[in-house]
């Protein structure tokens, strides 16, 4: 989820920098170094990490293994576990990779997969926590068969147990976690917090062999200063270059740029209770559909796209991108035509407009532009009041659902619609685990029913059946007024061959250079 690194209120977690020093290319002699602009901080190693953003997982992912991962197109692929199958509805049952061993030199056994997944379960504040929510057990068949059990039918368990790291049970239990140790392509050997992150390939590794003896992930968090130091060659790959850079860059030899969509949609949300409890008890207006379509109908998604994103997005009309499985192709974007704003706000008594605040982030993404723009489009029908506030301020008033009127962006990490069901759709049950960031108290029994059978069909085309009939319901309601899907831009040195994968993530164990 796009704003998971807020959740937990930010104590980043500072690990020990092992090795002194300073690499780079010209110190070490070696044409195999890689130097990575990075857009964020990482938020802690894992297990010990306290965010769910793309930062800290990409790291994180070339330290350590889950027992599957997504390819670039998001579909499921062997990673730790060589292959599975379900003996039952309710469990699944993995055939691990022998000859595995850690970067510590310990062997790689269904033990440690049973205490990873204990390890998460145990931890009430781990992040991951949602994702085994359905596991009610790990049972160790031999040394490299291992059964998982889940309360009931979980379709999608595949899909949530690839953002699920395997660690060392012995490691964890005899050792003081100063440094993290997987099963991965690279490990760590230097840590500068804010700075940058020095990553070293294993040896013994038991995949394919790599070509990228060491890694740098350089944290640059300004977008201007990354687009500069890849054009001075302090870096060869440079992440979310923004389209106001893109013409200097390409008119540099050398540099090449890869787009990929994004699975993230940006959107507006509101609080949909019929009375706003703001000590006055006032009428919602967000409240009435009328009033949610004639907003829809009142913002031109062309013109945000042109003005802010300079032609690199794609307009909206769901809570998925068109790559994420669920997605529903019939659903139309509602028009933008300002006239049927105007008719539908009279028809619910609001012929003269209400005051509204938007609330909105600072510096996270071009959410503060897109606000802007946003005020300006609804200002023939309505008085929007903008309300910047610092990202933490911004999540904490969201998170308690404090806030009528909001944007929000979300990435379904687990590469299926059925999260947005969980998370956003559901009525919320705080005892189920349901609605978690249901942030406006949406609502709607047809869903729910709906959602239920998602969260337990295992067969994936009844199951899509059921998320697009879903997602047309909730689009119906105007439970989001879906605005735009990025288009990311990559900058990379020419000599680098690789392509951006559809999760963000940078693999260094798939990239070459080019001889």
């Amino acid at each position: 989820m796009r704003f998971k690194k807020y959740l937990s209120i930010i104590l980043l977690i500072t690990l020990l920098t092992s090795i002194a020093g300073c690499l780079n290319q010209n110190e070490n002699n070696s044409t195999n170094i890689l130097n990575i602009g990075i857009t964020d901080r990482i938020f802690g190693f894992y297990p010990f990490i306290n965010s769910y953003d793309i930062s800290t997982m990409e790291v994180n992912f070339n330290i350590y293994d889950g027992l599957v991962d997504f390819d670039e197109n998001f579909r499921i692929t062997p990673r730790l576990a060589k292959s599975w199958n379900n003996p039952d509805q309710n469990t699944w049952r993995f055939s691990l990779r022998q000859n595995i061993i850690f970067q510590n030199g310990n062997n790689f056994t269904s033990e440690d997969v049973k205490f990873s997944i204990d390890f998460i379960k145990q931890n009430n504040s781990n992040v991951l926590k949602d994702l085994i929510s359905s596991i009610s057990n790990v049972i160790i068949v031999d040394d490299y068969t291992v059964d998982i059990i889940t309360n009931g039918p979980s379709p999608v368990l595949l899909n949530k147990l690839v953002d699920i790291p395997i660690i060392s049970k012995r490691y964890i239990e005899t050792s003081n976690n100063s440094k993290p140790i997987g099963t991965g392509a690279y490990q760590l050997i230097e840590y500068y917090p804010n700075e940058k992150i020095i990553l070293q390939k294993f040896e013994d590794y038991w995949g394919e062999k790599v070509e990228i003896d060491k890694a740098i992930f350089q944290i640059i968090e300004n977008d201007e200063e990354r687009k500069n130091k890849l054009l001075s060659g302090e870096i060869d790959i440079a992440e979310n270059i923004m389209p106001i850079y893109i013409d200097e860059i390409k008119e540099k030899k050398g540099i090449s740029i890869q787009t990929i969509s994004s699975t993230t949609v940006v959107y507006l949300s509101f609080d949909f209770r019929e009375m706003i409890g703001d000590g006055n008890n006032s009428k919602n207006p967000m409240s009435d559909i009328r009033v949610r379509k004639a907003i829809y109908h009142a913002i031109d998604k062309n013109s945000i796209i042109t003005n802010i994103r300079g032609g690199y997005a794609e307009p909206a009309s769901q809570f998925l991108s068109p790559l994420i499985f669920g997605y529903n192709p019939n659903i139309e974007i509602i028009e933008y035509n300002p006239n049927r704003s105007i008719n539908l706000l009279k028809d619910a008594g609001y012929e003269n407009g209400f005051n509204i605040t938007l609330d909105c982030p600072v510096d996270w993404y071009d959410d503060l532009a897109i606000c802007t723009e946003i005020k300006k489009q609804l200002s023939p029908i309505i008085n929007v009041e903008l309300n910047p506030l610092p990202l933490e301020d911004y999540f904490n008033k969201i998170l308690n659902r404090n806030s009528t009127f909001y944007i929000i962006g979300w990435i379904p990490a687990t590469g299926d619609g059925g999260e947005i069901f969980d998370y956003i759709l559901r009525s919320i049950d705080e005892k189920k685990g349901y609605g978690t960031y249901n942030l406006g108290y949406y609502s709607n029994s047809s869903i729910d029913t709906i959602s239920d059978k998602i969260m337990v069909s295992m067969d994936p085309e009844i199951r899509l059946g059921y998320m697009q009939e879903g997602f047309k319901i909730a689009m119906n309601d105007v439970a989001c007024i879906p605005l735009i899907i990025n288009i990311i831009n990559y900058a990379s040195e020419d000599n680098v061959d690789w392509g951006p994968r559809s999760d963000m993530e940078i693999r260094i164990e798939n990239i070459k250079i080019k001889k």
